[in-house]
């Protein structure tokens, strides 16, 4: 590879756990990672759309559907699996499928709908290309309903989610609408107004708040949320959140900490991860290797409010799903 030398457009951007993007150097020629998967990173394109799944919930509650725009890395424990909403290929391979192609110059998209997704889109009005983008956030908004979760907890541990299919135009166009705003909320690179953009929602506006006890904020992590373990692997410890007025208090340090989260946001799982202490224990300044950057500690804000934005969807969410389970 030094031989070779230096590719820039092999850097890109890399969903290393939910709510935590980085930058990753993609190589297919060598095993510099663990697996490249080549039938996977060709379609990763800057207007394509992710969920993850998994065939089998391995926990017992069901915290799978993490959206992203970007390359993304197995979560949890064993493999994901990642549904595009739609697929490139080159000319001559147009008619081939997901995995039976190598990576080859692209040249176009097309919808990555079965027949059956197709049939079911006309039947209500539309074209492929119109109905992808609608097919793809309904089933986002139906995986992030709590009714959907426990009412199908069993069979989300025994094999792949199944989504009920609205009924309408309207009902899918109106699932799409919430499906769009939980992408939004789930993608760190989107900004939202009243959430992570412009004067935070009322609601929102103490969650998370950066606070000191001594002066200038401290932004040393030194409380043990993470350490090396093994090799190189980043292992959680336990670090230091304080109840206070049945909010949660999470300190970076013995002088500085992120006041007032709420229990939900704290405990909230995506992908077989506690998100927030996840996030921190990567940052532990023993093994970040330096403080935080302000902006850094301000993110960890932002994930807070985005966990506390999604949580106040859960009505509408389930409303929905009664809507179309009903139909």
């Amino acid at each position: 590879l030094r031989k070779r030398g230096y590719l820039p457009q092999n850097l890109v951007r890399y969903s290393y756990r939910p709510f935590d993007v980085r930058w990753l150097y993609w190589e297919s020629e060598t095993k510099l990672l663990d697996e490249k998967r080549p039938e996977y990173f060709p379609h990763v394109q800057p207007d394509n759309l992710w969920i993850e799944a998994r065939q089998r919930q391995p926990m017992d509650q069901f915290d799978r559907g993490m959206f992203t725009r970007v390359l993304a890395d197995n979560l949890g424990n064993g493999l994901s699996s990642y549904f595009p909403a739609y697929l490139y290929t080159a000319p001559e391979q147009a008619q081939l499928g997901l995995f039976e192609t190598e990576p080859a110059p692209l040249s176009g998209r097309r919808p990555n709908l079965s027949d059956q997704a197709k049939a079911y889109l006309a039947e209500l009005g539309f074209t492929p290309q119109d109905g992808a983008p609608l097919l793809f956030y309904h089933t986002l908004a139906v995986l992030h309903s709590p009714a959907y979760r426990v009412e199908n907890a069993g069979a989300l541990r025994q094999d792949w989610p199944r989504v009920p299919l609205p009924k309408t135009r309207e009902a899918l166009e109106a699932s799409a609408a919430l499906g769009r705003q939980v992408a939004a909320l789930l993608d760190v690179e989107t900004f939202v107004p009243g959430v992570t953009q412009g004067d935070p929602r009322p609601e929102l506006h103490s969650v998370g708040m950066l606070t000191t006890n001594d002066g200038a904020p401290d932004f040393t992590i030194n409380v043990n949320w993470g350490y090396f373990g093994s090799g190189s692997a980043v292992m959680p410890g336990r670090g230091r959140a304080v109840e206070a007025d049945g909010l949660i208090d999470v300190y970076l340090n013995a002088s500085t900490y992120w006041k007032g989260i709420p229990p939900a946001v704290w405990e909230y799982t995506l992908g077989g991860y506690q998100v927030l202490k996840k996030w921190l224990s990567y940052r532990e300044t023993a093994v970040l290797g330096r403080p935080l950057k302000a902006e850094e500690a301000r993110e960890f804000m932002h994930i807070a409010r985005r966990i506390a934005a999604l949580l106040a969807l859960n009505d509408a969410l389930d409303t929905n799903y009664r809507a179309v389970t009903a139909g």
